[in-house]
Formats: structure tokens, sequence, C-alpha cells
């Protein structure tokens, strides 16, 4: 926390930055005051917000070419709507996880360093929305004022992400899905059907069998490679039967989540009973070394991974074979529930300038809207949430050329809203015991009913420790 606070510290984005660049603008305004006037639109028609620039300070935790992508978002912005507006932004990465800073400064009472926006992941939404600079959309939405993304553009199981107590509280923006990537080389070799890849985990089973390939005991091609980690369980859990919570208040999104809940229905053990086959195939991998490498080797011929994957799998594979993307296997056939969307949203902060706050509303909804859904998402790999750019014809072309995207879309409209990740706060502590659980699970250190009364428990003790401590 002390690291944290000392790089907020060392990069001032409050109110030290703003009178360089007023000064700059009033000093031409002083100057040259009716060639500005020339060069406006006419004060009837002109979007702009105040006489001088308003200047944006925007967080993310965007790396490599997913940065490079962002970037280009802003940058678009600047020249376009921001423009017409008076709107500059500033993208600054400040590591991977934009929510642990933001506490920090929280937690010493700094809202002066806290940027004007910021881009976070789904499970910091109930802590962040409990912030005193906090502003949600719905707020925005509710004022009717400045609105350039409709609210219903906004698809639906992607607004359930980063809704908490029935507040949108947040634009979703770099969203995904997971899915199941193989190799349809492997599976034509291994004499199984290449455009019909399993839709069960028993299904699943019965391929890894035939896709394992050895050199005497020795496995030198995986039939499959995951690590079972919270966000593959829950998906898993999540997607059983019409839907299902993960714990109770519906998963921490209708208040605070105090104990989880698949061990009292029975949807982690059914998840397990079925797990159980995978493990017993002896072609099972069940720790990711480099996932994304081993694929693109063919030293696994199928693997689970999310979406986001799509851009770096296409790079590292090229034309060396060919490779499919599919639906995340499910529990039971019948299970209709879908996955969650997994990814990040952009919340606000209103820092006590009702011009600011405005510009930050307006550049919010852009980064939702059909121009940067479509510049971000083909960029990178995301799956855009703006329900209108998907009628758009660079969208539809856009997909015709990138069939490995069709499935996580497909998957994605077809899933119920109610699938999501648990709004758990003790994320990292449940991700662990899961992590530690599955992997003694799959290497036959315990059995199912063991790693099952582990994970619940273990999850449970957890969620109790919090809530004790922080329940009002």
């Amino acid at each position: 926390m002390t690291l944290s606070l000392a790089a907020c510290g060392s990069k001032d984005t409050g109110e030290t930055q703003k009178p360089e660049s007023t000064e700059t603008v009033q000093g031409t305004q002083s100057e040259t005051d009716s060639q500005q006037q020339e060069e406006q639109e006419p004060a009837g028609d002109s979007k702009r917000i105040s006489d001088a620039d308003i200047e944006i300070s925007f967080w993310h935790h965007m790396e490599g070419t997913n940065a490079n992508a962002l970037e280009t978002v802003c940058s678009n912005f600047n020249d376009t709507v921001g423009k017409e507006y008076g709107i500059i932004v500033t993208p600054s990465f400040q590591g991977t996880n934009t929510a642990e800073k933001l506490n920090t400064l929280a937690q010493a009472g700094d809202w002066v360093n806290f940027p004007d926006i910021c881009q976070v992941a789904s499970a910091g939404i109930p802590t962040i929305s409990g912030y005193d600079l906090f502003v949600s959309p719905e707020e925005m939405y509710a004022k009717g004022e400045n609105i350039i993304l409709p609210r219903e553009s906004i698809i639906a199981n992607n607004a359930r992400t980063f809704t908490y107590k029935d507040q949108l509280c947040a634009i979703p923006f770099s969203n995904s899905t997971i899915l199941l990537y193989y190799n349809k080389g492997l599976f034509e070799a291994a004499g199984l059907d290449p455009e019909n890849p399993p839709k069960t985990i028993a299904e699943m089973a019965e391929a890894i069998e035939k896709l394992t390939q050895k050199d005497g005991d020795e496995v030198t091609t995986y039939g499959l490679n995951v690590q079972v980690k919270r966000y593959q369980l829950v998906n898993w859990v999540g997607g059983e039967g019409e839907y299902n919570f993960i714990g109770d208040n519906e998963g921490g999104r209708a208040g605070l989540m105090s104990k989880v809940t698949f061990g009292e229905d029975g949807t982690l053990m059914a998840y397990l009973d079925e797990w159980e086959k995978v493990i017993a195939t002896g072609g099972y991998k069940p720790v990711e070394d480099n996932i994304n490498e081993e694929f693109a080797m063919e030293l696994s011929a199928m693997a689970i991974m999310s979406s986001a994957r799509i851009g770096k799998l296409k790079d590292l594979i090229g034309d060396e074979f060919e490779w499919g993307t599919a639906p995340l296997p499910k529990v039971n056939a019948s299970d209709k529930g879908g996955t969650a969307v997994g990814g990040s949203g952009i919340v606000m902060f209103d820092k006590g300038d009702a011009d600011e706050l405005t510009a930050t509303w307006i550049f919010q909804q852009y980064l939702g809207g059909e121009d940067a859904q479509y510049d971000f998402c083909t960029a990178s790999g995301y799956i855009p949430m703006n329900r209108d750019l998907y009628e758009t014809e660079k969208m539809k072309t856009y997909m015709a050329e990138n069939p490995e995207i069709v499935a996580a879309v497909d998957q994605l409209l077809a899933s119920n809203p109610n699938v999501q990740e648990p709004f758990d706060i003790v994320t990292g502590d449940i991700n662990s015991i899961i992590d530690e659980e599955m992997v003694a699970f799959a290497q036959g250190e315990q059995d199912k009913q063991t790693t099952h009364d582990n994970i619940v428990n273990k999850c449970n003790q957890k969620l109790a420790d919090y809530v004790k401590v922080n329940a009002e």
C-alpha cells in the first residue's frame, strides 16, 4: 500500500496539472479574443462546455497491444468528439490493479490525486461505488443531459456485470467471455469432427482420450490444458440449470456476499462429478505454464481461455494450422445459463468541478459508443458491448473475416444475464483456494468429496472473516 501511494504521489493528476494548460488558453484568449470568436462555431451551435479546454485524467491497466488500442481510441476522441466539446483526455497506465491503487488513495483520504475516470475490473465495483467522489452512470442517465450513448445500447449481460444493488456503476468497456479453443487438424487426425467440438464436459473427456499423444509413458500432446481457478469454476457452476448464483445476495450483487451457496445447492458437486471424468483421461494438464504458446506449438489440442486471447493466438499461430473456438462445454447437457461477462468497465469521479464532470461523462459514454468499441475491440480481441454496433456493416464484415470471435459473441448474447462472476469481495483469497484445491484434486492428492468440502469451508471462512470486520 505504501508503494502504491508513493507511486500515485509521484504523478499529480489533480489540481496541480490544470493551471498550466488553463493559463495557456486564457493567455491566448486575452491576446486574440476576436480571432478565437471567428475560429469557433456560432455560439448557438457550439458544443463546447467552457471557453477553455477541459483536461481529463484517465487511468487504465492495459499493456502491450491492448494499450496501443486504447491510446488510439483516446486519440480519436481528442480529434473528434473531444474537439467538439473542448475536452482533452490524457490516458496513463497505472499498473494491472487500478482498483487497489484507488483503494490506497481512498484509505488515505487523498481524493485530490484521484483520476477523473478509471478502468477497473468488475470485482472492484462494490468497494469503488462507496467512495465519496464516485458518480454512477445511472445518476447521469437520470439527469437526461449530454446523452451520447443510449442506455439501451448496452447489452443487458454487460450492464449486469457492472450493476451493484440495482445501480449501473460503470460503462462496460473491455469485455470478454470464456471459450474452448481447439486444434482442428489434431481433431481430424484423431478421427473427431473439427466442425463439431465438445458441447459438454463429458464429451470433452471423451475427446481428450482420443487427442492425447504419448511417447511411451510421457505425454507429448495433452488433450486439454486449463488450470481451474475462480474464473473457470464460477462460469461452469454459474451456467448450471437456467442460471445459478455462486453466493448469497445474488452472488453479492444485491448486497454483501457472506457465504458461497454452490455447496448447499449441489452445483459444485455436480461440476466435480463431471470434471472427475476429465482427470481420469490421463491427458489433462491441470496447470498453466505458457498456455498460449503451448497451444500454438500444438502441445495441447484443446485449451480453455478468455476470448481476449484470440488476438494473441492469431499472432502466435499465423498460418501454421487451423484452429477454432467454441462455447464453454456445459456441466450438464440440459444447462441453459451460459457464461459470464469478464473484463473491465469505466468508472467516473466528481472532483468538484461541474464542467469537468460533464466532460468526464461525455468521455465515459464515448468509450461505450460504436466507434470506440469497434476500434478497440477489433484491435484487441475483446467483445463489443454496444448492441447497435452489431447491426453495422463494418462489424458484420469484421466477424465474417474473423470467425474465431463469432462463438464468443453468440455465447454472450445467448447467456442469461444473471450468470455473472460474484462480487465476493475477497476475490484474491477465493481464487487461491479454488486454484489450490482443484490442482490437488487433479493431481490425485485428494478425493472429490475432500475437494468439495475444502472449497466450500475455506471460502466461507474467508467471507465470514471479512463480514465480521466490515459489515455495518
